[in-house]
C-alpha cells in the first residue's frame, strides 16, 4: 500500500498530524511543522482537504496547549519528581519572566512563534494559574495564526523549490526554524551584552 496515495493518504495524515500537534505542547521537538508545512502542497495536489487540515492543526493545537497548562497547574508536585517534569518546569523560566513583563494574552498567543517558546508560555501559564477563559483565548488566537503562517511557508517553499510536498515541508521546517530562533538569539545577544556591561569595571562610574 502506497501512503501518498490519494485514497490512503487522508485516513492516516488527519489523525497522526492531530496527535503529533497536541503532544507537541509536551514535547517540543516533535516534528509536527512537517504536517502543517505539507498543508498547502498536499492539498494542491487534491491528497488531502486544505480547510480540514487547517481545522484539525488548530484544533490539536489548542487543546495540547490548554492540556500543558492544567497539567502543570495540577499535577506540579508530581512533575519534581520525574526528569521530563523537572525539564517541563525549567522550560517556564522564561514565560513566567515574560508573562510578567508583558500582557498575558500577548504573549501566550505570541510566544509561539519562538522556537521552544509554546512548551515555556503553556507551562509558566500553569504556574501561574492564569484563567482558563484567558489561556483558551490566546491560544485559539495564536494557534489560528502560526497555522496559517507555517502553511505560507510551506507553500512558498513548494513554489520556489518546486520539490515534492514532504521534501518541501522538511526544507519549510529549516526556514521556520530559523525564523522561530531570531528572537531567542536577539534576546541572548542583549542578555549577554547587558551582562558584559554590568561586569565591565570601566562602566561604573564614581567620585573623585
Amino acid at each position: 500500500m502506497n501512503l501518498a496515495d490519494p485514497p490512503t493518504l487522508g485516513w492516516w495524515y488527519y489523525p497522526l498530524s492531530f496527535v503529533l500537534n497536541v503532544l507537541d505542547s509536551f514535547v517540543a521537538p516533535l516534528p509536527q511543522e512537517l504536517f502543517v508545512l505539507a498543508i498547502g502542497p498536499l492539498s494542491g495536489r487534491g491528497l488531502v482537504s486544505f480547510w480540514a487540515a487547517v481545522a484539525v492543526a488548530w484544533i490539536a493545537n489548542v487543546l495540547g496547549d490548554v492540556w500543558l497548562a492544567w497539567v502543570v497547574e495540577r499535577y506540579r508536585h508530581v512533575l519534581d519528581r520525574w526528569r521530563f517534569g523537572r525539564w517541563l518546569l525549567a522550560k517556564a523560566e522564561a514565560g513566567e519572566r515574560a508573562l510578567g513583563e508583558r500582557g498575558t494574552f500577548a504573549v501566550l498567543a505570541g510566544l509561539r512563534f519562538i522556537s521552544g517558546g509554546r512548551t515555556a508560555s503553556y507551562v509558566a501559564a500553569g504556574l501561574a494559574a492564569v484563567p482558563r477563559k484567558t489561556q483558551w483565548a490566546a491560544t485559539a488566537v495564536g494557534s489560528l495564526a502560526w497555522v496559517f503562517f507555517m502553511v505560507l511557508i510551506g507553500q512558498l517553499t513548494q513554489s520556489a523549490t518546486g520539490l515534492p510536498a514532504w521534501a518541501s515541508a522538511l526544507v519549510g521546517m529549516g526556514v521556520g526554524t530559523l525564523i522561530g530562533a531570531i528572537p531567542a538569539l536577539i534576546g541572548w545577544a542583549r542578555k549577554r551584552s547587558q551582562r558584559g556591561r554590568r561586569d565591565d569595571p570601566t562602566s561604573s562610574t564614581g567620585t573623585g
